[in-house]
Formats: C-alpha cells, sequence, structure tokens
C-alpha cells in the first residue's frame, strides 16, 4: 500500500489501540504454532510493526489464540526473508507493508500465506501480473461501465481495493474460511475498503468463498492450494489466501469489524494454521 495521510497513535486511546477483540472462528487451530508478521510502516504513519492493525493481530495471534509470533520489518533483506518464512508454520502480510518493499522476496516459501495487501496479488500470481490494478477503485466505472470501456469518474481495473463498503456475499459457505456464513455478511461496522479481484485476471487455481456485492465477478476471499496453478501456470509452492482486510492507514480495519468479520478473520487464521499442521 502506498497512500492517503492518516491518524497518528496519539489520535486515540492505548487501550483502543491494544484492546484484542474476542476470537470469533468456528473451528480452533493446534496451539503454540510459529506465526512470522511481515509489517510495514502504513505509508509512513507509524514506525515499521507498530500500527493499530499490526499490534491488534499480533496480540489476537499471542494472547487470545496461544501462538509464539515474530514481527518483521518489511524491508528485510530477502535471504533472511525467505528463512524467517520457511521457519515459520504461517505467514501473515497485513497491509502495512509497502508492496514494492516485499515484491517477490516471498513467492518461493512453502510456508502457508495469508494476504492482505491488494497490491501483492499481482506478485503472488493470484492474477495477471500485467493486469490493472486500481487504489482504490472498481471493477466498473459506473452504469454499464467496464475496464476496457469505462463510464463515470470512478477508476476502474482489473484488482485492488474498493473504498466505502461494508458487506461481502459468500459464493462458498461450505468452506471452512467462509467461517459458517451465508449469503450477504456486513464485515465493517462502518464504510471501509476491501480487497478484490476478478475474474478474469484469476489464476486457474484459484477457489472463491467470497465476492463483492455488487460485482459479483470481483472475489474478496479466495485462495490457491498447494499445486494448484498460478497465473503463470506454474504449481503453487504452498496454500495462498487471499483476504477483503484492506486498511485505510489510521484505525484499521480490525478496529471496525464485525463479529461476523471476525468470524471469518479467525476462520482463515486457524484453517491456515491447521493446513499447516498437517503438511
Amino acid at each position: 500500500m502506498n497512500r492517503k495521510p492518516a491518524l497518528t497513535l496519539a489520535a486515540v486511546g492505548l487501550s483502543t489501540a491494544l484492546g484484542v477483540p474476542p476470537t470469533f472462528g468456528q473451528h480452533a487451530a493446534p496451539g503454540n504454532m510459529s506465526v512470522l508478521i511481515v509489517c510495514g510502516d502504513e505509508n509512513g504513519t507509524y514506525a515499521k510493526c507498530t500500527s493499530l492493525d499490526d499490534r491488534s493481530l499480533e496480540l489476537h495471534l499471542r494472547l487470545d489464540l496461544g501462538h509464539h509470533v515474530t514481527m518483521m520489518p518489511d524491508d528485510t533483506e530477502e535471504a533472511e526473508m525467505q528463512a524467517a518464512a520457511d521457519a515459520a508454520d504461517l505467514l501473515i502480510i497485513p497491509e502495512s507493508v509497502s508492496s514494492t518493499g516485499v515484491g517477490t522476496k516471498l513467492t518461493a516459501t512453502s510456508t502457508p500465506i495469508i494476504n492482505m495487501e491488494a497490491f501483492l496479488q499481482d506478485e503472488f500470481q493470484f492474477v495477471d501480473p500485467d493486469s490493472q490494478s486500481v487504489d482504490p477503485g472498481s471493477p466498473e466505472g459506473g452504469a454499464g461501465g467496464t475496464v476496457e470501456d469505462p463510464t463515470g469518474e470512478v477508476d476502474v481495473g482489473h484488482f485492488g481495493s474498493i473504498p466505502g463498503e461494508t458487506d461481502i456475499v459468500i459464493v462458498d459457505p461450505s468452506h471452512r474460511l467462509a467461517a459458517g456464513l451465508s449469503g450477504r455478511v456486513t464485515v465493517y461496522t462502518i464504510p471501509a475498503e476491501i480487497n478484490w479481484a476478478v475474474n478474469e485476471v484469476l489464476a486457474p487455481g484459484v477457489q472463491s468463498v467470497a465476492a463483492l456485492p455488487d460485482y459479483p465477478e470481483a472475489q474478496s476471499i479466495y485462495f490457491i492450494l498447494p499445486g494448484d496453478a498460478l497465473f503463470d501456470g506454474s504449481p503453487s509452492p504452498n496454500l495462498r489466501i487471499s483476504l477483503f482486510t484492506e486498511n485505510n492507514n489510521d484505525l484499521g480495519t480490525y478496529h471496525r469489524m464485525t463479529e461476523e468479520g471476525h468470524r471469518l478473520y479467525d476462520a482463515a487464521l486457524n484453517w491456515a494454521l491447521t493446513y499447516s499442521s498437517g503438511r
């Protein structure tokens, strides 16, 4: 992510900044596992790995879920980052990172990945690297608009984040990533940004769990299993999960999420860790 001014930590109470919501996951993962969080500075808003979302995620994993957590800045050298990822049970990339800082440093690891940075979808070969990203924007440019023939003034593209959203639609309620939910689900208490990518640029191996309500062609929770095809046709070396949780640099989406949003968040954490334990 590379944009937008934001509030500082001083603008909110410390209890809010470090408060950890309860666990809403439907399936508990094995405890005492090793989680690596590669984190950034929210476009210069915080010191690296100290944003509200990053600290809340670390505390939630460590205190609520009982895991060992390492936080690594996104400008760490590739060899060191790769070694740390390979040694972990789960790698999490929150939106605080700079997509250019992370780049392709982590594309070779076999450790399961949860990615929440919209603009790493291309580096991880979730989507066609030559497709159009928007920061933020829409899959369509207004009534009847498309990427190729947009209308109105909204930036349009194939993947990115969309502003002013509160809901997603579960398209595969049977999957564990759906957290037992179905249909239209409100994930944010106030409108915020949601990550997405349209079907036409997704890798062959992508399996979708949730989409945007107004754009069913835009997937907001999806994954690729190890061995399934990335966009370039090569087999994925790991489980790769793309989550809807885009941040806005201020209070973070973690503090905006509804109970259902937290259920989906924990479902991804627990499924990835359970998957890792069975490798």
